[in-house]
């Protein structure tokens, strides 16, 4: 008895311990499953740790100057009036006590700060003494900041970037119950906003939005199986055999320390419909060995001994594709190829051990197939089924017209090959988002009264800021900017502040300049200056970086180097660009050069992995040259439906590589037992198609409909995964069935043709041989 019949036999011995443990599993992966972690789409989840790029924006951009804003955004008639200013600083008050806020700025405290300084009581005077004290010019860069004209303003509370979302989750809700007890007028609007507020909302949405998603795509699979697979009894089976090792796939999530992404939320329908593949497989092969099998016993260790390997050689080919993915330079992609991959294993164990189980406990107990046997005593092949039998049909007109298939293929290909490079990338998490999400209207109704937000971050560092000829530098070439960019509106940095206290100019002594920065607020000096070696230049960009996509944007970033380059700072100062906008054109990069290098590591991964275990170059060539086809294919259709690229859609090679081999696997795998039985590869093609055909089909339409759930989502990049797969997986079948058919039936009778040539050739050389 070989390994895989061996292990038949124990499971169909120890079904009691096999229940108990994935029983005693299924509690285990509960607990571990409430200690995932939610996460936003962050830096983190965009850059690696350990690349310099990253070390650059944490150790000297993120430590020492970067932080983030909750913004209260104020409207009314006149929002200079006292009774909303007493209100916005009663509001200012309770936040600056709060846990963890830096700092709370608002046209309301520099008027109370100001009226202490000249009368020495800190209060917001009459409606005249407060228009003189907002037209004072050392005040006026700071109002206008924050005031663009009478009906709105802003109040920022300034937070550390270091903040967890269970941190920020509690100074906004503080911010909002605190906007409420602040008692503004009743005509007065109050809305509280920003970043870290979106950000909130957003990670809210996807929790709430994931378990309608998955009831959806069960309920969708419920119809694909009774549409597809109901020659099966049991048929719906499948579904509490996949979403069990979904189950055991969160707990693994919660104990390896995955984070809940965006993208990570969206590796469970790739589960469900790779999953179910498996689940189908398995319960498809004991359904006909329940017919031709003696016993229940028999036709579990005839399923295990015929079926688990090719699953497990599909398991493996697919695991190489996600395995790629690790390679990728973007944190959430590795997140995403680890979590297929450990849900691949644990669904193909659910599939194996216990469907396998149940099915035999169902069988062994008389609930299965008491009525069909009686019906079919005599039977001893399993009946056809209709979509069997199509399948046979278009193989068979493939097969003779294969010059025009395979011709028409390659075309295909080979002009969405091309079409794909012209696709772009969008790495503007606020286009992934509902764009009806509450919060996101309130920040882009903010960014529209105020400019935007965005800024380009330049890290100065010199072993003393303060001489004169680095803060003439940062200033001219600040000015400079400022006149040659079109998209640079203004900027901040400590030679602004510095020359702005003196009156307009810049010292040449350097004790002079020291004593008027000391003479700065605390806050106004720590946001551009760290000690004496480094500073921070702000270059405000509106948004502009919004406007420009993400291309434009790593374009601005490059002008901005080569001016650098070309105004040199002295001798012994750096100047590096960084902050979010220079991570994500890292993160385009990775995306661009990154999803091809992935997609091509993962055919030579596949291809080494099935050469290795066939020996066989044919075998190891076929299920790789359909996927080739398919990745191409989907290039144009990415091009033609205008779509963009996106940390999750970066991920479609690996999942066309992963989800399409498998078809393909299955389908050779019974064409060449079907083989070795008769000896003949066109009836062999016949029989496999009309076989497994059915549960290719029932495995596919199931995988597509549960990908389609994925529509359904708020989240645009979510639904444009879900529309791009369910494109790919049906590729990848149209593809098994036409070109798949094609190849393997035409490099089969090309390896008969040439084994019979040598055998000619042996045999001719022997005759010459006993003549000579």
């Amino acid at each position: 008895m070989k390994g895989p019949e061996r292990l038949g036999q124990w499971i169909a011995d120890n079904p009691i311990i096999i229940m108990a443990a994935a029983l005693l599993l299924t509690l285990v992966a509960l607990h571990y499953a409430q200690q995932i972690e939610m996460q936003g789409m962050n830096t983190e989840s965009m850059v690696g740790k350990d690349s310099p790029l990253y070390q650059l924006f944490d150790h000297l951009y993120v430590e020492k100057f970067a932080t983030e804003s909750i913004a209260v955004l104020i409207e009314a008639d006149d929002v200079t009036k006292p009774k909303i200013l007493r209100a916005m600083d009663r509001l200012s008050q309770k936040m600056r006590i709060a846990p963890d806020v830096l700092a709370v700025t608002s046209i309301a405290g520099i008027v109370a700060d100001t009226e202490k300084l000249d009368s020495g009581i800190r209060t917001i005077p009459s409606q005249e003494r407060i228009d003189e004290i907002l037209a004072y010019p050392a005040n006026l860069p700071a109002v206008n900041a924050m005031m663009p004209d009478k009906k709105h303003t802003i109040l920022s509370i300034e937070l550390p970037v270091t903040l967890t979302e269970s941190q920020l989750r509690e100074i906004f809700t503080e911010t909002s119950g605190q906007v409420k007890m602040a008692d503004f007028p009743p005509d007065v609007g109050v809305t509280v906003t920003g970043k870290p507020a979106l950000m909130q909302s957003i990670t809210e949405e996807m929790a709430q939005s994931n378990g309608p998603i998955l009831a959806l795509a069960g309920l969708l699979m419920i119809v694909a199986l009774l549409i597809s697979f109901n020659h099966a009894r049991w048929s719906l089976l499948p579904i509490p055999i996949v979403f069990l090792g979904l189950i055991w796939t969160f707990g693994a999530m919660g104990f390896l320390h995955i984070p809940f992404t965006m993208v990570s939320m969206s590796a469970f329908p790739v589960l469900i419909g790779i999953g179910i593949d498996y689940a189908i497989q398995f319960h498809n092969r004991i359904d006909e060995e329940f017919i031709k099998s003696d016993s229940p016993m028999q036709a579990v260790v005839k399923t295990v001994g015929n079926i688990s390997k090719p699953v497990m050689i599909a398991l493996i080919i697919t695991a190489m594709g996600f395995v790629s993915l690790l390679t990728s330079s973007v944190p959430m992609t590795r997140d995403f190829g680890l979590l297929c991959l450990v849900g691949l294993f644990l669904c193909y164990l659910s599939a194996l051990f216990v469907g396998v189980t149940l099915l035999y406990i169902l069988e062994k107990r008389g609930l299965s197939r008491s009525v069909l046997k009686k019906q079919d005593a005599l039977a001893t092949v399993p009946r056809d089924t209709i979509i069997g039998n199509i399948i046979e049909k278009v193989s068979d007109i493939c097969i003779q017209r294969w010059h025009l298939v395979l011709a028409a293929a390659l075309f295909l290909s080979l002009a969405g090959i091309y079409a794909d490079t012209q696709v772009q990338v969008d790495t503007d998490f606020k286009n992934y988002v509902p764009q009806d999400l509450p919060p996101l209207i309130d920040f882009k109704h903010m960014s529209d009264i105020f400019g935007g937000t965005d800024t380009v971050d330049l890290i100065v560092q010199a072993d003393d800021i303060t001489d004169p000829d680095t803060l003439h530098w940062m200033d001219e070439f600040c000015m400079y900017l400022k006149s040659s960019r079109d998209q640079v509106y203004g900027y901040e940095s400590i030679a602004a502040l510095v020359k702005q206290a003196n009156g307009g100019d810049i010292p040449q002594d350097q004790t002079e300049i020291r004593r008027l920065i000391d003479a700065l607020p605390a806050q106004m000096r720590v946001k551009n200056l760290d000690g004496h070696d480094t500073a921070l230049i702000k270059l405000n960009v509106g948004k502009e970086l919004s406007n420009l996509g993400a291309e434009g944007t790593d374009r601005l970033i490059k002008e901005i180097d080569k001016d650098i380059a070309w105004h040199q700072p002295p001798p012994g100062v750096s100047v590096r660009e960084t902050g979010d906008a220079v991570v994500m054109t890292t993160v385009i990069t990775a995306l661009t050069t990154g999803r091809t290098e992935m997609t091509l590591l993962g055919l030579v991964l596949i291809f080494v992995v099935l050469l290795f275990i066939y020996r066989d170059l044919i075998k190891a060539l076929l299920p790789v040259l359909p996927m080739l086809v398919v990745i191409g294919w989907m290039g144009g259709v990415m091009y033609l439906a205008d779509m963009k690229y996106t940390p999750l859609t970066a991920c479609l090679g690996a999942l066309i590589l992963g989800v399409g081999s498998e078809y393909a696997i299955l389908m050779m795998e019974r064409f060449y037992e079907e083989l070795e039985r008769i000896g003949q590869p066109l009836e062999a093609l016949k029989i496999s198609s009309r076989r497994i055909g059915s549960a290719l089909i029932a495995s596919g339409l199931t995988t597509v409909f549960g990908f389609a759930a994925l529509i359904s989502s708020p989240f645009l990049i979510t639904n444009n995964f879900g529309t791009v797969t369910v494109l790919a997986i049906v590729f990848a079948l149209l593809t098994t069935f036409t070109v798949f058919v094609v190849l393997m039936y035409r490099m089969e009778i090309r390896r008969a043709v040439v084994e019979n040539a040598k055998y000619e050739m042996k045999k001719a050389l022997k005759l010459i041989a006993r003549r000579g």
